[in-house]
């Protein structure tokens, strides 16, 4: 990668971290269920469709630890668009996540978002997701343990309930599959190294781009369908065909494609998770 090209990105990284501001929310006098959220440009939210005050509206009872804008480092409204580790424009799945969290159990959540897009094991633009790389100019991963134990750290009694990761398509042309798989374990077991032995969903790359992309798609798919072989406590969710942006973006989930994924984690996830109580309410 260029200096000219390094430098461009960084300096665009400067003004994006500062731009926007967080809907404020009523304090909640209840410890939180925290909810990680890792990856790429699908988990940064990249889903065409945004509808603030109807679907994508803020939930009462989820919020988010902003890691960007001009409330970094406040709790604020967890809706679409998140504060990553820059500001989303757009839809993810992880509100609908913790939407569906929130009413099952009728506590509050705590979304920790900290996705970036264009990320991969593999450096780019500086940038990686690998444990181990320490000669990153941002470890996304590192920064991501920290931005969990800031949240975690917010009011006594939170917990982290779950990781979502959504993450692959930067290394498909970069990472060999069993390489992959090595670093996406790391994760894992660093993750549980820290906070003990939390789920983790990992949610399928959209399946239309894997048809007809890169040929090498398939292999980072089958190593993420693979992970709760390796790993106890994962679970892979397929993600829904034909709901992508457009036919010249097929990388990424559309918002309505975003929200089914983010149903389909909460389902898998109720389904594998025998710590989550329901309300009775």
């Amino acid at each position: 990668m260029g200096l000219r090209q390094d430098l461009t990105v960084r300096a665009k990284d400067i003004v994006k971290r500062r731009l926007g501001r967080g809907v404020p929310v009523t304090a909640i006098d209840e410890p939180y269920l925290v909810v990680a959220v890792l990856g790429q440009s699908n988990a940064h939210g990249a889903g065409l469709g945004l509808d603030r005050s109807g679907l994508d509206a803020p939930h009462p009872r989820v919020h988010q630890w902003a890691a960007s804008g001009r409330s970094k480092n406040t709790i604020v409204a967890g809706s679409n668009p998140l504060f990553h580790e820059v500001p989303s424009k757009a839809v993810g799945f992880a509100p609908t996540f913790a939407a569906h969290l929130a009413d099952a159990t009728g506590r509050p959540v705590l979304l920790v978002p900290y996705a970036r897009g264009d990320s991969a094991f593999a450096r780019v633009n500086g940038i990686s997701w690998d444990p181990d790389d320490t000669g990153a100019r941002i470890n996304l991963f590192r920064n991501a343990l920290m931005r969990i134990r800031t949240g975690l750290a917010t009011k006594p009694g939170n917990v982290l309930t779950a990781v979502l990761w959504h993450q692959g398509e930067s290394d498909v042309p970069l990472t060999p599959g069993p390489v992959y798989a090595e670093k996406l374990d790391r994760v894992i077991d660093v993750l549980r190294e820290d906070f003990g032995d939390v789920p983790v969903v990992i949610g399928q790359m959209v399946p239309d781009e894997i048809a007809s992309g890169h040929p090498d798609y398939p292999i980072i798919d089958a190593v993420h369908a693979d992970t709760p072989r390796r790993r106890p406590g994962v679970v892979f969710v397929p993600g829904p065909a034909g709901l992508y942006n457009s036919e010249t973006e097929k990388i990424h989930y559309s918002a309505a494609g975003q929200r089914e994924l983010g149903l389909r984690m909460w389902t898998a996830f109720d389904g594998m998770s025998p710590t989550i109580v329901h309300s009775i309410d």
